[in-house]
């Protein structure tokens, strides 16, 4: 038993088990008909007499197809002939020379373990690799290669691949969240016209050719799934770079588990498994597509051939491309399903609004592909009601297999119609201008919700009733969302229900909708924002920006904001309507000034501070200056905040305020927020004035200000001292 065991390693076979250091001859062989020997280079493997052998050195243009039984000898030709559209898998082996190998020749091969209906098995001290696939029959493959099992599950089962991290080196790129069944659109992507597609990705000289001399400017792409037929000898991330950059567009393509009831012959979906397959195979595409270098933004379309209609495999086909279609939402791909007109397209045209076998509601495919025959070169169907899919998203196969020749190029295609998401290398541009109010989606780690344009932040779940579906969005993606939400936008608090309409990116509250005529749609958002509108990630404004005019109503006055101030201006066209009562929290601008700076230095020596918040840190309307230990404020607390005056740095003009002295702590609050203030306390209260200056600190919750401290004596000099309260 040690020496057949020793026998086999020192074959040099790295993903196997022999047979024989067992003893054991897989169960079904002797039921398998007459054999043959084949031999290439050093290696051997026995076949049925019935299987064709192809040696591609001899016929550069034989296509190596993994839905019928054949042997292939030999590293596919780039320049091989396949047919337009062969979709499923049998018992196939293909044998290549190891050192001419660069990539795999099945798209999916290298995570065939989880699907259970292809093998990759590299054999160095034979200098080959082989790519076994199989349907029913996988004992075939384990007697021609000479091993007790090929490592397989079954292929309806979903197992690790129901998780993200199966495959962790391909999605670290994107960032998971939650499903989302919103539509994601990539308008930039849109391509009209024509596009082909075929088996095995032409060659570039091929496709070349073909973008000087052909109509087309589109080209599918077929990059995996457990039912995909032909090798892909060209396909790889270099080779979908190049061609992009030439000026082609993709359709990716990924023809995973099909339906019960498929005429394809081909790996079906388990009904009882079906939601978890339909993530699975997203998660799986997603692998590959990124493997190829198409990454998020970009459309993935599921091929779900033609079937039976019944009521069970509908169900079963709806549960799988929905769970499909919401798995590649979390990850920020677009969704796409190619299928037969009589099947597939009109079961979803007929889905909208049901509910799958998971009993969850229907998530439809951003994008759909209409397999009609008809010739007809649009993407209006019978099939498809006129109102589905109606925006730039759907695709056409209007005329199947055929040859056409374009520069000397002679390719199998089918021919396509476009009007919808098409690939380029590299991030997609999700169009999120036309994602609706309402929409949550995810950057980098974090939840926000839209409203008017921009992401309110999400700091709980628990208001909206628990995780709800989101899209993943790429830098890109995020840097076109609006800074603060679109003037006249209305949100509604969550816990508290009270409503606000956006002006100039700040909330300004609506008591009642009588000025506005009655109840207006509004986005409910997390009451954190409303509370924290300080922090950044609110990304509203405290204040309505400078220069936003606003129509009080009902009264009809005209208020212009600047630097945190409201005045009274003329009509404008531009302004926002907002309720008088809302706008009582913004103060409105002095119009006399009761006090100057000027007169400070003539008055009594005093204690002045100016503090200006930080380039990063937000308007503010409390400031806490705060003695060190040892020191105090002298006389009353009463006396010491009768004491201080606050400045508005920007007109030397006095601003409203309260103070109150507490335990070496002097807080000052201001009537609206501001950047920079200069705040003076008269010399009376303080106790050695020149002391506190040097030791005094200043502090506003946990935002950094740079503080500037300056004594005046009664000789007007001055002694001036800069404190960051970070490191004070």
């Amino acid at each position: 038993m040690r020496r057949l065991l020793l026998a086999c390693a020192r074959a040099g076979v790295l993903i196997c088990s022999c047979a024989a250091a067992a003893g054991v001859v897989p169960a079904s062989a002797s039921a398998q008909g007459p054999l043959k020997t084949v031999r290439y280079r050093a290696y051997t493997l026995r076949v049925p007499t019935s299987w064709p052998v192809f040696r591609l050195a001899s016929d550069p243009t034989a296509c190596v197809r993994f839905d019928r039984h054949a042997v292939y000898l030999g590293r596919p030709s780039s320049e091989q002939r396949c047919p337009t559209h062969s979709v499923g898998r049998t018992e196939a082996i293909l044998v290549e020379p190891l050192a001419a190998r660069s990539a795999s020749m099945l798209p999916d091969a290298r995570s065939a373990k989880a699907r259970g209906s292809a093998a990759e098995l590299t054999m160095p001290a034979r200098n080959v690799v082989v790519t076994a696939t199989w349907g029913h029959n996988p004992a075939a493959i384990e007697r021609a290669l000479g091993v007790r099992s090929v490592p397989a599950t079954p292929s309806g089962a979903a197992g690790a691949l129901a998780a993200p991290t199966a495959h962790p080196e391909a999605l670290s790129r994107v960032r998971r969240a939650a499903p989302s069944s919103g539509r994601v659109r990539s308008d930039a992507l849109d391509v009209g016209g024509l596009g082909f597609d075929t088996c095995s990705a032409p060659s570039p000289a091929a496709m070349s050719a073909w973008l000087e001399a052909s109509p087309f400017r589109a080209a599918a792409v077929y990059i995996g799934g457990t039912n995909s037929a032909c090798a892909q000898p060209n396909l790889s991330a270099s080779y979908v770079s190049g061609e992009s950059a030439a000026g082609w567009q993709f359709i990716p393509v990924y023809v995973g588990l099909q339906a019960p009831g498929s005429n394809c012959g081909c790996s079906e979906i388990v009904p009882a498994q079906a939601a978890a397959e339909g993530t699975a195979a997203a998660v799986d595409a997603i692998t590959q597509a990124q493997a190829l270098g198409i990454d998020a933004g970009n459309p993935i379309y599921f091929d779900m051939e033609a079937y039976s209609r019944t009521t069970s495999h509908t169900s079963a086909v709806l549960t799988f491309l929905s769970a499909w279609t919401s798995e590649l939402h979390v990850y920020g791909y677009i969704s796409g399903v190619y299928s037969s007109g009589e099947s597939g397209v009109t079961d979803l045209a007929d889905a909208t609004g049901a509910d799958t076998a998971a009993s969850a509601p229907f998530v439809e495919p951003d994008d759909i592909w209409i397999a009609d025959w008809n010739n007809e070169a649009t993407t209006s169907d019978p099939y498809v009601p006129a109102g589905d899919w109606a925006n730039n998203q759907r695709l056409h196969q209007y005329e199947g297999g055929h040859i056409d020749d374009y520069g000397g190029v002679k390719l199998d295609i089918d021919t396509d119609y476009l009007d919808g998401a098409t690939a380029t290398a590299g991030t997609g541009t999700v169009g999120v201008t036309a994602l609706p109010d309402g929409t949550f989606v995810s950057y980098k780690g974090k939840v926000y919700r839209l409203a008017g344009g921009a992401p309110l932040y999400v700091h709980s779940w628990s208001p909206f009733g628990g995780q709800q579906p989101t899209i993943a969005l790429g830098a890109a993606q995020w840097q076109a969302l609006h800074p603060v939400p679109a003037n006249g936008t209305f949100i509604r608090a969550t816990t508290t229900g009270k409503v606000y309409r956006i002006a100039g990116g700040a909330p300004v509250y609506v008591r009642t909708w009588t000025a506005f005529g009655g109840p207006q749609p509004a986005v409910v958002v997390d009451r954190w924002d409303l509370q924290n509108i300080a922090n950044p990630a609110s990304h509203l404004r405290a204040v309505p920006a400078p220069g936003t005019i606003v129509e009080g109503l009902p009264s009809g006055r005209y208020w212009l904001f600047s630097s945190g101030w409201r005045a009274q201006t003329g009509a404008s066209s531009t302004a926002v309507g907002v309720a008088d009562a809302g706008l009582t929290p913004f103060l409105e601008a002095p119009t006399v000034a009761r006090d100057t700076l000027s007169g400070v230095a003539k008055r009594d020596p005093a204690l002045r501070v100016v503090l200006s918040a930080g380039a990063n840190a937000p308007a503010l309307k409390t400031f806490v200056l705060e003695l060190p230990p040892g020191l105090s404020f002298a006389g009353s607390a009463r006396s010491l905040a009768q004491g201080v005056v606050v400045w508005w740095t920007a007109n030397g003009r006095r601003l409203p305020s309260t103070a109150r002295v507490s335990r070496g702590k002097l807080t000052i609050t201001i009537g609206a927020p501001m950047r920079k203030v200069l705040i003076t306390v008269a010399s009376p209260a303080l106790s050695a004035t020149r002391a506190l200056a040097a030791a005094v600190r200043a502090r506003a919750a946990s935002t950094p200000l740079a503080v500037t401290l300056q004594t005046i004596d009664a000789k007007h000099e001055r002694d001036v001292l800069t404190l960051d309260p970070r490191t004070s």
